[in-house]
């Protein structure tokens, strides 16, 4: 796997690892991680790892470890799946998995450095996102990034005894 680090103000992102697959199923188990996911599935260890070998480690993934600038702590993740060079476009993901970072302004930071890697490294010309409707501080993050709601795919997803609609955003690399 490439060896990646973007450098942010708070954060800096570094290329994920084998040795982060502990914490990244402690994350993902999370109540308050799991309900904004579309795949609510229980997550383990040798999911994490096919995860790593079948769609990292053959570029399809670019996952990012989020770490706090000032301690060199890890706080989250952040990817760019489904990544589709014929068509120059990937899905744009993120999660913070410890709650005392959670409010803290830093989403949108963690946002524009990963889409400056899709754009400027990767070349992309679009990167979009889905998002549960009820997300509300994701889509605030996303429409304060430059991405545009493409859509709103109503009653998409049965989670938690409701239909709950998805939103659609997306945002075009305008310096190609």
């Amino acid at each position: 796997m490439e060896q990646i680090r973007l450098e942010g103000e708070r954060v800096y992102l570094r290329s994920i690892t084998y040795e982060d697959t502990d914490m990244i199923v402690r994350w993902r188990n999370q109540e308050n991680v799991i309900k904004y996911f579309f795949y609510r599935g229980e997550f383990t260890k040798e999911s994490h790892e096919r995860w790593l070998k079948e769609r990292v480690e053959t570029g399809e993934v670019v996952q990012l470890i989020v770490c706090m600038k000032d301690t060199d702590r890890p706080v989250g993740c952040t990817y760019i799946r489904d990544i589709d060079y014929d068509n120059s476009k990937a899905e744009y993901g993120v999660f913070l998995g410890e709650e005392d970072i959670r409010g803290m302004g830093i989403g949108k930071e963690i946002l524009n450095l990963t889409v400056d890697y899709a754009f400027n490294v990767l070349k992309l010309h679009r990167i979009y996102a889905r998002v549960k409707e009820t997300n509300k501080a994701s889509l605030y993050s996303f429409l304060h990034c430059g991405f545009e709601q493409e859509a709103l795919l109503r009653d998409s997803m049965f989670s938690d005894g409701e239909y709950i609609n998805v939103v659609i955003l997306g945002k075009l690399n305008n310096s190609k």
